[in-house]
């Protein structure tokens, strides 16, 4: 039943984004009107422009979120920027997707890499470039971006030229997050190969007859972790052209198998329940309440995790098998290309204005999530932060193994209706690894291939 509600959510929402691809097509270089905020930004006008900014941070995040962005609308009072929270990422795709329909789509918004290809094919998507060359807008200082969190950075284009349609916010890797008291009294230190991982999470995990008090290793079974094991494997998910799958071969299985072995096998590492972010909060939960010596998820929870944890933790890398490797992820900044001429120029000063040195430092220091700027990097502010909290330079630090996702837009699709419901039925005793990945390697194929069409 589990797979069977991920399946359909998953269909659903990438039926939403084809349709949402759909309501933008024949607008590619089109201004069409929507209902939205008013200001027209002409020379005289009585009223600011208004524009309406989408995002989906929670907690901690949201709060900052609306901080900067009252900051922005104190400081520039010819714009006025109304931010809305709508849900998760995904809730957030399809209250875009309905929003497109009834043409009434915010001005601004943050979106998930996977789904970029297909909202940019779909006609949906600003190009930045005009913008970012000062021609439309304050000049953006390309050089001065931190390469890998990047669009370019987060995309392998596989030969396609692709203009800039998206600016980097809240970039995140997942590292390792242990319980230093934990490590201290088994003698260890965090682990850097697969097997030293497998052999730290037993020696770890605590059981009383039939009960585990403590894991050694707990992380939820998404393909997010997988797709980092997979490159660590020297696996790919796709061939370098594009056209086919690659994912289900001996790299993929491997990849997989070693959560099956931790899990089944080992009974070292605890497969938090729940779908999407419910199991990365169970997960969570488990570290702060120490239940588990060792999590993976993102970096973007390291204030939550500074905020809330009453003991001594560290952060690591991504323990390597053939290789080190790590998958970048969070969201970037879009704009809606339905906006009307000053709404959009006024988008881009607010979505620039967030990514300005200042800004993406605080943001950092008050998230976990990486600074975007190498200027961020040479602040003397940050510097200082860095040296009292060492744990937030370990993602900066591991993007020297940052890989790449192929840029396809069927690869929202390939994640959500694929991976992301089958990864776990191997894990929890419902199918074979090698039939699971082989299996959706060839739907994967379909998927592709209908793409080309």
């Amino acid at each position: 039943m589990v797979h069977q509600k991920r399946a359909v959510w998953g269909a659903l929402l990438v039926a939403a984004l084809v349709m949402l691809a759909v309501a933008g097509c024949g607008n590619k270089g089109g201004d069409a009107k929507s209902d939205g905020p008013k200001g027209d930004g002409k020379p005289g006008a009585s009223e600011p422009v208004e524009i309406s900014f989408w995002y989906s941070y929670g907690g901690k995040n949201r709060e900052v979120t609306e901080a900067l962005i009252k900051q922005f609308n104190d400081t520039h009072p010819d714009i006025k920027v109304k931010g809305t929270y709508q849900g998760d990422y995904f809730e957030a795709l399809s209250k875009l997707r309905v929003a497109a329909r009834s043409k009434s789509a915010p001005d601004a918004a943050h979106v998930i890499g996977e789904a970029l290809p297909q909202l940019w094919e779909g006609g949906l998507l600003e190009n930045m470039e005009p913008y970012a060359s000062g021609e439309k807008g304050p000049k953006l200082d390309k050089e001065d971006m931190i390469p890998a969190l990047t669009q370019d950075g987060y995309f392998d284009y596989m030969g396609q030229e692709v203009p800039l349609f998206a600016l980097p916010f809240n970039r995140s890797t997942p590292i390792v997050y242990y319980n230093k008291r934990m490590f201290k009294d088994k003698g260890l230190e965090p682990p850097k190969t697969w097997e030293e991982l497998r052999s730290h999470a037993k020696a770890l995990t605590v059981r009383e007859g039939e009960q585990t008090k403590v894991w050694g290793f707990e992380v939820p079974v998404d393909w997010w972790f997988w797709y980092g094991l997979l490159h660590q494997t020297g696996g790919s998910l796709l061939s370098k052209d594009g056209s086919k799958a690659a994912f289900g071969g001996d790299e993929g299985q491997r990849a997989l198998q070693l959560l099956v072995d931790m899990t089944t096998a080992d009974k070292s590492m605890k497969h938090p329940p729940g779908r999407d972010f419910n199991a990365w909060e169970v997960a969570n939960t488990d570290f702060l309440n120490e239940k588990t010596a060792m999590i993976w998820t993102s970096t973007a929870f390291l204030a939550f995790f500074k905020e809330n944890a009453k003991f001594e933790f560290g952060t690591a890398f991504l323990p390597g098998d053939k290789r080190q490797a790590v998958p970048t992820g969070g969201t970037f900044f879009v704009m809606l290309k339905k906006s009307p001429d000053a709404r959009k120029k006024a988008a881009w000063t607010f979505l620039k204005w967030m990514i300005d040195t200042q800004q993406t430092i605080h943001w950092s220091q008050n998230t976990g999530y990486m600074p975007v700027r190498k200027s961020a990097l040479e602040d003397a502010k940050l510097k200082a932060f860095y040296d009292k909290n060492p744990d937030y330079t370990t993602a900066m630090k591991q993007l020297e193994h940052a890989v790449r996702f192929p840029f396809s837009t069927s690869l929202l699709e390939i994640q959500r209706n694929l991976l992301q419901p089958n990864l776990e039925a191997p894990v929890v005793g419902k199918g074979e690894v090698g039939k699971v990945l082989t299996t959706a390697q060839g739907e994967a194929d379909k998927i592709l291939a209908r793409k080309k069409k």
